[in-house]
């Protein structure tokens, strides 16, 4: 029950911001809104009886704004379909862009309740490489290289995306030291839970209110660069579809949070709701057919050729997009159910 609880809350408050966002700016441009619906299915219940229809609906797997002139012609001025190219393109970023803003947020509340860890060097463990390559406690790491790719270093996020993208390897180890650049080849050692691991600890922040929101910051690019990763790494074959995650996945993994029943559990819960969102902004926004990305890819278009599009060809592509992205959302639901009961 409460997994259950856990996960309505958290896909109606990422759902409620990602449609807020276009409602807002709608309103702000001048786009007349129909409808602001939370779920979808039968109505639960609504209000509202002038311009706007507010509804509730039974299924929380989504909701939308429905806009006037948003799939088609419209002789209204408040039409979407009428509006400016920069006026489209706020309403339909508006969303996508709420939802950073909530992982950004509630990665705020988790920095300022956990242990923030820096690039810095607090200390460096005997028996390991880096002791014996002379490193130091105040050494800031600044690059990572290996395989002939380098990586610039600016926080600790930045060291845990070069281990998941190179796989935990040997690598040459760049630091400041008094104003001196100092790059050391570094072989990694396994550790006693098994990690291959450098043989450092980090320095820790003070959770003030600048390191507080610095490091939900960069929490949040740290997820929007592992989103784009994923990608590639679906694109290129290195990751099998099989291994992406569905709703029926990310109810799993609440209730794998939620089970722990302890404050870092909660917190843990938090972090998934916040990853969950800022994905969900990253890929609405692609510029994929059917998506708020696919229709600001046709606004750009419309504003580079100085034309308007034709709508009902715009339609058509829009619905095989989604067409297509449905297929994907069952095989996608049809792997994690085998996943769950294999």
């Amino acid at each position: 029950m409460l997994t259950l609880v856990w996960t309505v809350l958290i896909f109606c408050a990422i759902i409620f911001i990602h449609e807020f966002g276009h409602f807002i700016a709608a309103k702000l441009v001048g786009v007349t809104v129909h409808e602001f619906s939370i779920g979808m299915g039968p109505k639960i219940f609504g209000f509202g009886k002038k311009e706007t229809a507010y509804s509730v609906r039974i299924l929380p797997i989504g909701g939308f704004v429905k806009l006037e002139g948003e799939d088609g012609e419209s002789d209204d001025e408040g039409a979407l379909c009428n509006k400016k190219p920069w006026q489209k393109f706020l309403v339909l970023f508006a969303g996508g862009f709420m939802n950073f803003v909530l992982g950004f947020f509630i990665f705020i509340f988790i920095m300022s309740n956990s242990v923030i860890t820096s690039n810095v060097i607090d200390t460096v463990h005997d028996g390991f490489e880096m002791k014996n390559q002379g490193f130091i406690k105040g050494d800031k790491i600044i690059a990572m290289e290996a395989g002939g790719k380098t990586q610039k270093i600016r926080s600790y996020n930045d060291i845990t995306l070069f281990n998941i993208k190179n796989g935990e390897t040997d690598a040459n180890i760049t630091v400041m030291r008094n104003g001196e650049k100092i790059t050391k080849f570094v072989k990694v050692k396994m550790a006693d839970d098994g990690r291959k691991i450098f043989g450092f600890t980090p320095k820790i922040l003070p959770n003030t209110f600048k390191n507080v929101i610095v490091a939900a910051f960069d929490r949040s690019i740290f997820v929007i660069k592992l989103v784009f990763l994923s990608l590639w790494w679906l694109a290129t074959g290195k990751v099998a579809l099989t291994n992406v995650s569905g709703p029926v996945g990310i109810v799993n993994e609440i209730n794998s949070t939620v089970s722990e029943g302890t404050f870092v559990g909660f917190l843990n819960t938090l972090s998934l709701a916040g990853l969950i969102s800022i994905n969900l902004g990253v890929m609405n926004l692609l510029p994929i057919p059917a998506l708020d990305g696919g229709r600001i890819f046709f606004v750009i278009v419309e504003k580079i050729i100085g034309r308007k599009i034709n709508p009902d060809k715009e339609g058509f592509v829009h619905f095989i997009g989604f067409a297509l992205l449905m297929a994907f959302m069952l095989f996608i639901t049809f792997s994690d159910v085998i996943k769950l009961f294999g």
